[in-house]
């Protein structure tokens, strides 16, 4: 099997497009969103493409050639002032209050790149063959694909949202597919089909009458009013790259310019700093790995909830706690624990001690507990994470908790059974199973299809034709109003003749009685 996989990429080399200038342009100031482009990139370039990134986390190596990035690290500057996702008391209501300030902070994030002198700079003077766009909540972005008079390809490191399908006619039902900012898993009530309807049509109303006007209004300024409207530019795209996969989050039709690639941020195992390796190698009963990501940040918790955590892990001397806590030191910490600003994640989760992530539900940790096979405890705080978690219950690899419901009692129980009950680990083993069971690797799949715009200049030809439809064509509801109105015609008038019918009815009856 290995052989075969050398030759197929021995193939894919050989047969590779020549090379391409590419841009790519991520605003979003997440690490965990950016090392997905960056995986994505760096694999661009690995075929022998020159590749430009506009990226708010640019690699510490620079002397990579014809490898440029752009340093946009102030982009943190207005979402750090704005975000406190630790600070979430009400999940319901910080979502909507979450997608609302994300679009918002977004006009932000595009004023910045806009006036980044550097990338004018290499705008005017280079000319590109292709543009990659982060496909979330910038779309002020994708006029930079008019503006240079390339095509242009997506690429979203979570599922996609609502708007980002109907830009590719994907269908969209909120009977049975979840937005990825509803908490409601495939196996809905009443009530959560209903709540998904309501969130179907606000998100419908926030992104067509408020993101795609103001974003329109901000390129315009700087590409001019000549420009076509973003929203007519956003259904252009060729084809989207998703960082979800049907088998691990929900099953769900797709048009032929969605491309699942799940993981692109997956690397093999390295070595871990000695003092890391040493505390994980000396723990024989395992390590319960804590972290709630890079947004989500434990230092901010509130102090009655980090207290939850430190009451439960000190009642656990038999396991060593690694918690990844953001400040220099972390009051009352336990004999068992050891703190960490920053960890390897992936490589840790890979040690053999790992026997439990207790995490926050983001789709990258996700990816690379699963790559791990270690079982979880989630406990989520904004955007997909509820969904996330809740389908790693359903898949019976890890539990559900509430971060307003906590307990010590609560952690402790959730711990010690995840922990000594074998079955979510040979669960989480069975799922990693099928969603390694595929015919080529998420990056190889990714990189072939980027490649085959570049060779096609675009592919408008994947398009749906969906996308010619109204939205009252695409639901049919002229064809149901034509219906409608036949039918209650047809009744009318047969109404209207038997009316007039029975008079006429009644006289020959009459007639007949006197003959």
């Amino acid at each position: 099997m290995k052989a075969r996989h050398v030759f197929l990429k021995l193939i894919i080399c050989f047969t590779s497009s020549n090379a391409a200038r590419i841009l790519g342009l991520f605003p979003i100031p997440s690490f965990s969103h950016q090392i997905v482009y960056r995986g994505l990139m760096k694999g661009l370039h690995s075929r022998g493409h020159d590749v430009t990134v506009v990226t708010s986390d640019p690699m510490r190596v620079s002397n990579l050639e014809n490898y440029t990035q752009i340093d946009m690290s102030e982009l943190y500057v207005p979402w750090k002032k704005i975000f406190n996702f630790a600070g979430s008391k009400d999940y319901d209501t910080h979502q909507k209050k979450f997608v609302s300030t994300i679009t918002e902070v977004s006009e932000n994030l595009c004023e910045i790149i806009y006036n980044n002198k550097h990338l004018q700079k290499i705008v005017l003077e280079h000319s590109f063959d292709l543009v990659i766009v982060e496909w979330l909540a910038s779309p002020c972005i994708y006029a930079y694909s008019y503006f240079l008079s390339t095509p242009f390809v997506g690429i979203c490191s979570t599922g996609l949202f609502q708007a980002g399908h109907e830009a590719v006619g994907n269908p969209i039902s909120p009977a049975y597919i979840p937005d990825v900012f509803v908490k409601h898993t495939v196996r809905k009530t009443f009530w959560e089909r209903v709540s998904s309807m309501w969130h179907f049509l606000w998100s419908k109303w926030l992104w067509h009458g408020t993101v795609l006007p103001r974003h329109d209004a901000i390129a315009r300024k700087y590409f001019g009013a000549s420009m076509p409207y973003i929203g007519d530019i956003e259904k252009n795209v060729s084809l989207v790259l998703v960082s979800h996969d049907s088998l691990s989050l929900y099953v769900r039709p797709n048009v032929p310019a969605i491309v699942e690639v799940r993981g692109l941020h997956l690397q093999q195992p390295i070595p871990l700093p000695q003092d890391l390796q040493r505390f994980l190698d000396g723990a024989p009963e395992g390590v319960i790995y804590f972290s709630l990501g890079t947004n989500v940040l434990s230092d901010r918790l509130p102090k009655e909830k980090r207290q939850i955590f430190l009451d439960a892990f000190s009642e656990l001397q038999q396991f060593k706690v690694l918690w990844k806590w953001e400040d220099d030191e972390l009051p009352g910490q336990p004999s068992n624990v050891k703190v960490a600003k920053w960890l390897p994640q992936q490589h840790v989760l890979s040690h053999p001690n790992i026997k439990l992530f207790i995490y926050q539900g983001g789709l990258q940790s996700t990816e690379e507990t699963l790559a791990a096979s270690v079982p979880v405890v989630g406990i989520p705080f904004f955007s997909d994470q509820d969904r996330i978690i809740r389908n790693m219950a359903e898949y019976g690899a890890g539990i559900y908790l509430e971060i307003n419901d906590l307990t010590k009692e609560i952690l402790l129980e959730a711990i010690n059974e995840v922990i000594h009950n074998k079955t979510y680990k040979e669960n989480m083993k069975k799922l990693l199973n099928r969603l390694n069971d595929q015919p080529d690797n998420p990056l190889d799949r990714a990189v072939w299809w980027v490649e085959y715009v570049i060779r096609h200049k675009g592919a408008r030809h994947l398009r749906s034709a969906a996308l010619n439809l109204t939205w009252y064509q695409y639901s049919l509801l002229d064809v149901i109003a034509i219906v409608v109105l036949v039918s209650v015609l047809t009744f009318w008038i047969s109404y209207r003749i038997i009316i007039l019918m029975l008079p006429i009815k009644a006289t020959i009856s009459s007639k007949h009685k006197k003959d």
